[in-house]
C-alpha cells in the first residue's frame, strides 16, 4: 500500500525543454530526476511513471548534465557515472543512484538522462524509451541571466578575521575545483590605480578563494578599491577537461567603496544585435580613447569567447561599441559575458585600463534559459493528413545541419515506426529565438505515431546529430542536442490509403457496457452544492466497497443486437 501511494505521488514531470513528455503503454517513461544525500553519498533519483522490474541496474546506462549539452557524467573523469545504482524498495518506480567515491557538483546539472533498455516494466518487462528530462529544482544559473558555463566572479571582501595576513576572500558562482589556483592571476586596484598582484593562497573552499598579497603600508587590502580576476584563474568542480571550465575575466568592487580608480574603469556593458554582426557597448567610469578591438571579448553561456573586430568610441566619449564577428552560423544569442583586458583601452591622458569582466544578462531575444547550449525542443506538431512534422525549438539552428535517420516516430506503445524524414526547413537563421523546423514523413508512416524521438547525447555517447545550434562554429561539441523524446500533438485526421473499404472505417461496436446499478443512479442526487457532494461521494464509496449488489448483464446478446443496428 505505501508503495502503491509513492507511485501516484511521482510528479508529472516534463520533457527536457519543458515539452509534453511522452507516455507509452505499460512502458516505463521518465519523469523526474532528483537530488540527495545519504550519509557521506551523494545521491540522484530518476523516477518513472512505472514500477520498474528489480533486475541489476547499470549505472553506466543513466547521466546527468549541465547547459553545456556535451558536458555529462562519465564523458570525462571529473564527471564520473555513479557508482551504484538500484531500484528504490519503497519507491519502485525509482532508481536511486550513488556516488561514494567522488563528489560532483549538483548544483550545476539542469538535466537528466536514460539510454533506452536501461531499465523494464515490472509488468510485462517492456524497456524504456531513451530520454531526457530537466532536473526539478535545478540550482545552476548558466544560460542567458549573465552567467557562463565557467565559476563568474560574483563578489570580494577583505578577511577581517585577522587583518595582519592581509587577504582578500574572492567569492565565484559555482564550486571549485580541488587544484589550487595561482595567486599572482589576482589582483587588486588601489585609488592611485597602483596594482597590487596575491602572493600566496591563504584559504581555498567550494565558492570561495583567499588570496594573501604582500606585507608593507603601501600593499594594504583595505586600501583596494576593486579587484580583477585573470581567466583561468580558477576552474569549475564539474570540468570536462584539463583545460576546460577555467574562469572569464571578471572584477567586482570592494563592499564599502566606490569600486572606482584613476585608471579608466570598466562598469558595464550590454550587448546589442543587428543583422550583420554582434555588438556590445562598454561604458566606462570616465573619458577613453584608442580602444584595441582584439583585446575585447565575448563569452558565450559555454565558457567560449570571440575577439573584436573593429572597436569605435562613441560620441558620449565614455562608452566604445565593440563589433564582434557574426559566424554564419548565428552564436550571437549564447554571449552572457563581456571582458577587456589590460591595454584594450586608454583614458584621455593615455593611462591604460587594467581590464575586467561584466555581465550582459540575457542573450539576444534567445529562450535558452538553462536547459543546454543547444536547441531544446519546446513541442512537436504532426499532421497526419499530409506526414509533415513541426518541432519548436528554443533557439535557433546553425540553418545547415541535418540528418533524418536521427528523428524517429513512435506509436503508443514506444515502438519506433519505420521511416526516414526529409527536410522541409531548418527555421529562420534570422532574428535569434525560438525557431520551427519542419520534416517530411509520409501521411502512412505518421498515422499511428504518437510522439517523435530527437536523438543527441545520452549516458556515454550519443545517439546521433539530427541538428546543430548556431555555436557549431565557435564550439562545436555543444552545438549538438541531447536525446529527447516529445509527445506530439496533431493537426488533422491520417488520410486512408486509396481502396480502402467503407467497412474498414466504420467504427466498432461497443460490446461492454458500464452503467451503474438503478439503485446506485436514484440514491445519487444533482450536485449543486457541498453538502450534496459529500452525500454522492459516501454513496459511491459504498457502492465501491461492495455494499450494492451488481446486476449482471448479458454482454453477449446486447452486442449482437447492437451490432444488427451498425
Amino acid at each position: 500500500m505505501l508503495a502503491a501511494t509513492l507511485l501516484a505521488a511521482a510528479p508529472a514531470g516534463a520533457a527536457l525543454g519543458g515539452a509534453n513528455p511522452a507516455s507509452f503503454n505499460h512502458v516505463p517513461d521518465l519523469r523526474s530526476v532528483t537530488f540527495g544525500e545519504s550519509g557521506p553519498d551523494q545521491v540522484a533519483w530518476f523516477t518513472f511513471d512505472e514500477p520498474l522490474a528489480t533486475n541489476a541496474i547499470n549505472p553506466a546506462q543513466f547521466t546527468l548534465g549541465g547547459y553545456n549539452s556535451a558536458a555529462r557524467f562519465g564523458s570525462a573523469t571529473n564527471l564520473p557515472f555513479a557508482d551504484a545504482a538500484s531500484v528504490v524498495g519503497t519507491k519502485p518506480n525509482t532508481v536511486e543512484l550513488r556516488w561514494t567515491s567522488s563528489s560532483p557538483d549538483f548544483d550545476e546539472v539542469s538535466y537528466g538522462a536514460v539510454n533506452g533498455a536501461a531499465v523494464r516494466a515490472f509488468n510485462g518487462n517492456q524497456p524504456n524509451v531513451a530520454d531526457s528530462t530537466a532536473v526539478t529544482g535545478a540550482k545552476g544559473q548558466t544560460g542567458t541571466r549573465g552567467h557562463t558555463s565557467a565559476p563568474d566572479l560574483v563578489g570580494v571582501r577583505v578577511d577581517e578575521s585577522n587583518l595582519n595576513a592581509n587577504v582578500l576572500i574572492f567569492t565565484f558562482d559555482q564550486k571549485l575545483d580541488s587544484h589550487l589556483p595561482l595567486p599572482a592571476l589576482f589582483s587588486f586596484v588601489k585609488a592611485s590605480g597602483a596594482v597590487v598582484v596575491g602572493t600566496g593562497i591563504n584559504s581555498y573552499s567550494d565558492y570561495e578563494v583567499g588570496v594573501r598579497f604582500p606585507a608593507g603600508p603601501s600593499n594594504l587590502v583595505t586600501e583596494a578599491k576593486r579587484v580583477v580576476v585573470v581567466p583561468g584563474a580558477v576552474q569549475a568542480r564539474n570540468r570536462t577537461g584539463l583545460f576546460a571550465g577555467l574562469n572569464p575575466i571578471g572584477h567586482a568592487a570592494v563592499p564599502g567603496t566606490s569600486g572606482l580608480t584613476a585608471l579608466p574603469d570598466l562598469v558595464s556593458a550590454e550587448l546589442g544585435s543587428t543583422g550583420g554582426s554582434t555588438s556590445i557597448t562598454y561604458h566606462y567610469d570616465e573619458p577613453i580613447k584608442s580602444p584595441i578591438a582584439p583585446l575585447f571579448y565575448a563569452y558565450t553561456a559555454t565558457d567560449e569567447f570571440v575577439s573584436g573586430s573593429n572597436a569605435v568610441v562613441n560620441a558620449d566619449g565614455t562608452s566604445v561599441t565593440v563589433n564582434f564577428p557574426n559566424p554564419a552560423d548565428k552564436a550571437q544569442e549564447h554571449f552572457v559575458h563581456a571582458g577587456q583586458v589590460v591595454g584594450g583601452i586608454q583614458s584621455a591622458n593615455g593611462q591604460f585600463g587594467i581590464g575586467g569582466g561584466v555581465p550582459i544578462g540575457g542573450n539576444a531575444g534567445a529562450l535558452s534559459t538553462g536547459w543546454t547550449s543547444a536547441p531544446d525542443a519546446t513541442s512537436a506538431t504532426i499532421n497526419k493528413s499530409n506526414g509533415q512534422v513541426d518541432i519548436t525549438l528554443d533557439s535557433r539552428t546553425n540553418g545547415t545541419t541535418f540528418s533524418g535517420p536521427d528523428f524517429h516516430l513512435l506509436d503508443s506503445n514506444g515502438d519506433v515506426i519505420a521511416g526516414v524524414p526529409t527536410l522541409v526547413s531548418l527555421g529562420s537563421t534570422g532574428a535569434p529565438g525560438p525557431q520551427t523546423i519542419r520534416i517530411q514523413f509520409l501521411p502512412s508512416e505518421v498515422a499511428a505515431a504518437t510522439a517523435i524521438q530527437i536523438d543527441g547525447y545520452q549516458a556515454g555517447g550519443t545517439l546521433g546529430v539530427p541538428f546543430r545550434g548556431g555555436l557549431q562554429g565557435i564550439d562545436t561539441p555543444n552545438s549538438a542536442p541531447v536525446v529527447q523524446v516529445v509527445s506530439a500533438s496533431t493537426t488533422a485526421a491520417a488520410i486512408a490509403p486509396v481502396g480502402t473499404s467503407k467497412a474498414a472505417l466504420r467504427l466498432r461496436v461497443a460490446k461492454t457496457q458500464g452503467v451503474l446499478p438503478a439503485k446506485v443512479r436514484k440514491a445519487l442526487k444533482p450536485t449543486r452544492n457541498a453538502k450534496q457532494a459529500r452525500a454522492n461521494a459516501k454513496v459511491l464509496k459504498a457502492f465501491a466497497k461492495g455494499q450494492y449488489r451488481v446486476k449482471k448483464v448479458a454482454v453477449k446478446r446486447a452486442s449482437k443486437a447492437a451490432g444488427k443496428k451498425g
